[in-house]
């Protein structure tokens, strides 16, 4: 089934379902909600979609939901009219209340609205964010704080510690320590100190998550975003998957139920690069975790899952450069971001060696050398022209196309599976 979808109505159509508030109807003899995982796909379109399927070779979990249909995301800014920054996407998903860009779960007048998390914590509910980005991100952000600038991200991190999740995972350490240890708090504060004093058990490795058998958790993996799936390191870093699993069988103890928002958040960054296998395979980390979800929900019947994005990134095409084709073997042959490991590598003197070892790219133009080399001369200025340039050739061979190196204005997907799947559909 295929339809379209309103992004508010269809968040305020789950929430009255789920019991966690008021203003829209129910669906007709809809089944009881216990549960309900919310998975964001940041900067996912259809293109990153597509892309990764073709790349896996097979269907996608997202692909086996029995109720598809797209959203809109425009934000409510007058400046930036049609396309949205996550920060007000994210606050139309977690409030059904449109803001403008930068927005964490404040409406245009700047006054806080209440977050379906806390709707969730007021039921009873247990409750948890799991992300791949820093948790004081955008998306995760905009369901336990509330501020007038996303960028505030050292009251963010005290916003959401005072929300008492129960469940937090992902990145951003550095937004919980002082200087003093590495981090960036310039008011000294320790925050994973303070957690432990509410009752959190910290945790910075994936080992150490494995061990948690119960209580609140503070999971905080790297001290900015967590790992592109290309480049992560699987001993030590647990994948999207992973912390979704172990939070939903952290959370599904509360005889109340839950509610789980879950980001594949380095989408999106991937998307801005222009770095195609990077988004891809993001792409199908989070499409795992999805599948966590969907498992999670075949056994227990009471359980809406939702997986949506907050906007599309990149204006990714399958097919690009008047091209009428599309080659995943490129983006197969990657062992690694641009961003994060790439880049680093470059010199004047190695690009060809290193574009063939990394990328597989083995037939650089001369005159592609030598663009690359001026980029890495003028990294000074740019420090991301080098690592955007060598990414655009990657995509040029893959026949993936660009149009922005922002984030657009489609619409995007939105599957559901379970009880009230259906409510939102208008």
């Amino acid at each position: 089934m295929r339809s379209k979808f309103s992004f508010i109505l269809a968040l305020f159509l789950v929430l009255s379902l789920v019991g966690l508030g008021a203003g829209a109807p129910a669906a007709e003899a809809a089944k009881p909600v216990k549960n309900l995982i919310l998975l964001i796909g940041d900067g996912m379109g259809f293109g990153q979609l597509t892309a990764a399927r073709i790349v896996k070779g097979e269907s996608l979990y997202m692909d086996g939901f029995p109720v598809v249909g797209t959203a809109s995301t425009y934000p409510n800014d007058p400046q930036e009219k049609w396309v949205t920054d996550s920060a007000a996407a994210g606050t139309a998903l977690a409030t059904g209340v449109k803001s403008y860009n930068a927005a964490i779960s404040v409406d245009v007048n700047r006054k806080p609205v209440k977050t379906i998390l806390e709707a969730a914590q007021e039921a009873g509910k247990a409750t948890g964010l799991v992300t791949t980005t820093r948790i004081t991100h955008a998306t995760p952000a905009v369901f336990a704080a509330h501020h007038v600038n996303r960028d505030a991200e050292q009251e963010i991190a005290v916003d959401m510690l005072n929300h008492n999740v129960d469940v937090l995972l992902g990145g951003g350490k550095g937004y919980f320590v002082p200087a003093a240890q590495k981090g960036k708090r310039t008011d000294g504060r320790d925050l994973i100190a303070e957690a432990r004093s509410k009752g959190y058990t910290f945790v910075e490795t994936k080992d150490e998550l494995n061990k948690v058998t119960g209580g609140k958790v503070l999971g905080l993996f790297k001290s900015s975003h967590l790992s592109y799936e290309l480049d992560r390191d699987p001993a030590r870093e647990p994948s999207l998957a992973e912390m979704t699993r172990k939070a939903i069988e952290l959370l599904s103890r509360d005889p109340d139920g839950f509610f789980l928002m879950v980001e594949g958040g380095r989408i999106d960054h991937a998307s801005h690069a222009h770095d195609a296998a990077a988004a891809v395979y993001d792409t199908l980390a989070f499409d795992e975790a999805v599948g966590v979800a969907l498992d999670f929900a075949l056994r227990n019947p009471d359980t809406l899952v939702v997986v949506t994005a907050d906007h599309e990134t990149g204006g990714l095409s399958v097919g690009g450069y008047g091209q009428y084709n599309f080659k995943p073997e490129v983006l197969k042959a990657a062992k690694g971001s641009f961003e994060d490991v790439i880049a680093a590598k470059l010199t004047e003197s190695n690009v060809k060696e290193v574009m063939a070892q990394y990328t597989g790219v083995t037939d650089l133009s001369a005159e592609e050398v030598k663009a690359l080399q001026e980029a890495l001369r003028n990294k000074a200025k740019d420090p991301y022209g080098a690592a955007n340039f060598a990414a655009e050739l990657v995509s040029k061979r893959a026949l993936v196309g660009w149009t922005s190196s922002g984030h657009t204005g489609a619409d995007v997907p939105v599957f559901a599976f379970g009880p009230a799947a259906n409510s939102g559909v208008t």
